[in-house]
């Protein structure tokens, strides 16, 4: 049964409250003033998903899966990055292929083998 959250107008009370569908529009009364409560409207958190007014923003997630891709490739060969943006990764794989040696992002130093 699906939820939906309430919250009285009155006394600011929240309250979760499962019903049907058929029950939708039923209005809700609060259970400590007796006053009728609003449905109130919540974003679902969907993981990997940027929302904007619009709706979804494609070009923030590719974005990221990208940024995540080069990290998790750095990380592969033995590099740790200072973060998982576009530039501390290649800063970091910059230094390590001058240098020879794995850069490691949380020491700021070089790895030894």
């Amino acid at each position: 049964m699906p939820r939906y959250d309430y919250i009285c107008s009155t006394c600011e009370v929240k309250e979760e409250i499962f019903r049907s569908y058929s029950d939708f529009e039923k209005e809700e009364i609060c259970s400590v003033c007796s006053n009728e409560m609003m449905r109130v409207i919540t974003m679902p958190n969907f993981a990997g998903c940027f929302p904007t007014r619009q709706g979804w923003d494609k070009d923030k997630e590719i974005k990221w899966d990208k940024e995540l891709d080069s990290y998790y490739s750095a990380v592969r060969q033995g590099v740790e990055p200072i973060s998982t943006k576009k530039k501390d990764i290649d800063a970091a794989m910059m230094l390590s292929n001058e240098v020879g040696k794995a850069f490691d992002g949380n020491t700021l130093k070089f790895k030894e083998n």
